[in-house]
């Protein structure tokens, strides 16, 4: 096989040098170098000492921190900071982020002339007021839901007003808490925000029930414990709230301004009796 191959190539070779200029390189000793480079497996070349380094290519794919390993200093834009709905409840239930200040604060240090209730025993046919101690206690006389009310000045149209109370004694049905736009002193209208003992609360206008409900989860209702009741007013916008949270919002518009204080409406006979620690009331900031 090896020697046809030589026979042909040595024909083709004279061929081609009867037809190819004689000052060009010898076809022969090219297709001869190129025979003998087949052959022995690949072209010899004599002194050659270069060496080609390993060179590896290393991949760099695209990525969400480029712009960060480009330039080291920069720092990402922070995300808009997104109020949790207990932020958004605070907003709207806490007197002090809405109105500012109180604009009246009761301690009852030493009684509290704005209600007209004097250091020590103060005593009526309707309720007995003791107040001793940086507190007044009350122990309504009366049953079947009457009314013992005590009202301060001054009269307030958009606003709030808060008490900090404990129940120490109370039967189902018995009903104490806050009232709001009470035209005079006398009457007995107004709005009233009601918290019975079982939990429920309530918002009337003078005796007309608004809207009720079961706010037994948010009532500390062992003896002793401490519960604030803040009234919301805001436009024709009643809001009862209790310990921070709302627990009923009506809408009414009947009675636009008034005074604000607290009261007693017991069901039984002798089972209610409290302490209330603090009363404020709030306007909006002038």
């Amino acid at each position: 096989m090896q020697t046809l191959f030589t026979m042909i190539l040595v024909a083709v070779v004279t061929v081609l040098n009867l037809i190819a200029p004689q000052d060009q390189t010898s076809l022969t000793d090219m297709f001869l170098q190129a025979y003998t480079d087949t052959m022995s497996g690949g072209p010899v070349r004599e002194n050659s000492t270069a060496v080609i380094p390993d060179i590896q290519a290393t991949a760099v794919s695209p990525s969400a921190d480029a712009a960060l390993i480009e330039n080291p200093h920069t720092e990402p834009t922070p995300l808009p900071v997104i109020p949790t709905a207990s932020a958004l409840d605070m907003l709207q239930t806490n007197p002090k982020i809405l109105f500012g200040n109180p604009q009246t604060e009761d301690n009852f240090e030493r009684g509290s002339t704005g209600f007209g209730i004097n250091a020590g025993l103060n005593d009526d046919e309707g309720i007995r007021i003791i107040a001793l101690n940086n507190r007044i206690s009350l122990e309504p006389k009366k049953n079947n839901g009457w009314l013992s009310w005590r009202l301060r000045p001054p009269a307030l149209s958009e606003g709030a007003a808060e008490m900090e109370f404990s129940i120490l004694t109370c039967a189902r049905g018995d009903r104490t808490g806050l009232v709001m736009h009470a035209p005079d002193y006398t009457g007995g209208h107004g709005y009233y925000f009601s918290l019975a003992c079982e939990g429920t609360v309530s918002i009337l206008r003078d005796a007309e029930v608004l809207g009720t409900a079961d706010a037994a989860s948010l009532f500390k209702n062992s003896s002793g414990d401490v519960n604030t009741m803040t009234a919301i007013i805001r436009g024709n916008s009643l809001s009862l709230i209790l310990n921070g949270q709302n627990a009923l919002t009506v809408q009414d518009s009947t009675y636009p301004q008034g005074y604000s204080g607290f009261f007693t409406a017991p069901q039984n006979q002798d089972t209610l009796t409290l302490d209330i620690m603090t009363f404020r009331s709030f306007s909006p900031q002038q």
